[in-house]
């Protein structure tokens, strides 16, 4: 133990809860199963996407619209993760200039986080 346990730390940024995020099915197991390899649940599989994302800051694209009974469904959910205010309000900002909302985001960093994998 330190030299006073009960001194009083700075207040800490408090966390922010993202958006659920919908996604395909097929692309929901695939996550969860990568974020299983690494020993992570999906929620903190999804939080470190957003803190890559924080220092990386690659733009987002916008999203792309399917024709109607074309488009893969996005049935399934991934958790909601809390993330540091920071990291959520840049993710919020490059969403913006894309014109995408922050579930599509979060999906994009998904996509990202797949194609990486293989």
């Amino acid at each position: 133990m330190g030299a006073n346990p009960y001194a009083i730390l700075p207040k800490q940024p408090a966390p922010r809860r993202l958006p659920t995020v919908r996604i395909a099915p097929d692309k929901a197991a695939t996550f969860r199963a990568l974020a299983r390899q690494q020993g992570l649940t999906p929620t903190a599989a999804l939080a470190a996407l957003v803190s890559t994302h924080a220092e990386v800051r690659e733009p987002f694209s916008s999203r792309v619209r399917a024709e109607a009974g074309q488009g893969k469904r996005y049935t399934e959910l991934l958790p909601d993760p809390k993330v540091p205010t920071e990291q959520a309000e840049g993710l919020a900002q490059d969403a913006e200039v894309a014109g995408i909302s922050l579930g599509e985001a979060l999906r994009q960093l998904v996509d990202r986080c797949l194609e990486q994998s293989q």
